[in-house]
């Protein structure tokens, strides 16, 4: 089990290196959670990622996970929404979110996400 434990050393940075696996540029979450806000709710969401070290937090619906890595929460159903894993290549996969989406956040450690399209 993980110890969720808060940091006010967090970055974000943005990087052109390929490392969530989709084209184009990529965001760096190290120590840090962002939030999306999307204009209507989505009944289903993908999200490519790269996890290379620690942990991932992932909340939905105002529920949070709190896992070392993505595979911990493959099949799950948090705040009412399926999650599945999609693996693409190594540490690089894609996040599928099938359900009501009212709220999303999501970081970690060492993690790169791209290509966040909410589905009505």
């Amino acid at each position: 089990m993980v110890k969720w434990q808060p940091t006010s050393n967090g970055m974000m940075t943005v990087t052109n290196g390929g490392l969530a696996g989709h084209s184009g540029k990529d965001v760096n979450l190290n120590n840090i959670t962002v939030s999306f806000k999307f204009p209507v709710k989505p009944s289903a969401l993908i999200l490519y990622y790269g996890e290379y070290g620690g942990n991932i937090n992932v909340e939905i619906n105002g529920i949070l996970e709190n896992v070392q890595d993505f595979s911990d929460i493959d099949g799950k159903v948090i705040g009412g929404v399926t999650v599945t894993l999609t693996s693409v290549s190594g540490p690089k996969g894609v996040l599928n979110l099938q359900g009501m989406i009212t709220s999303f956040s999501i970081g970690g450690q060492e993690l790169w996400i791209d290509h966040i399209c909410p589905r009505k």
